[in-house]
């Protein structure tokens, strides 16, 4: 059993008392993919927010590959989130029409969230990287701006 849903298995033997059932693991999951859906929309805001912010401060710098590497590095955790937050489903191409068993549909489901867990993950600390750059790129700037008045 993958470790997504082993956790979750564990959990719920420790509150329920017995194991969930397949369709409960197949909700859980699902939830999740919808908690990271809404994750990844809110990061792509922040993302767009950035690289206007980046996009303004072009202009306003001699040197435009600072600027310029803040908005690739917005845009490669905008992709991310993208990649995140798209719509496909291929795992539910290995349910097997009239079979009780959805161990395929399972194992491929908590391989995706987990994928998407992980690259939400790097899209969430590019961002972060790029925020902590934009202050630096700000407090340089306004250092130098008070050194020539």
């Amino acid at each position: 059993m993958p470790v997504l849903l082993s956790r979750y298995v564990q959990l719920f033997r420790t509150h329920a008392g017995n194991d969930p059932t397949d369709k409960e693991k197949v909700d859980w999951l699902y939830g999740v993919l919808t908690v990271l859906d809404a994750k990844a929309g809110a990061l792509l805001a922040f993302d767009g927010l950035l690289i206007a912010g980046a996009a303004l401060t072009y202009d306003k710098f001699s040197d435009k590959w600072v600027s310029l590497g803040l908005i690739l590095l917005s845009l490669a955790a905008a992709l991310l989130s993208l990649y995140v937050a798209r719509m496909s489903y291929a795992f539910l191409g290995n349910i097997v029409p009239g079979h009780a068993d959805i161990t395929g549909e399972l194992n491929s489901l908590e391989e995706v969230t987990e994928r998407r867990t992980r690259i939400l993950f790097v899209a969430w600390w590019l961002s972060i990287i790029a925020v902590y750059c934009y202050i630096g790129i700000v407090v340089i700037h306004m250092m130098t701006e008070l050194k020539l008045r």
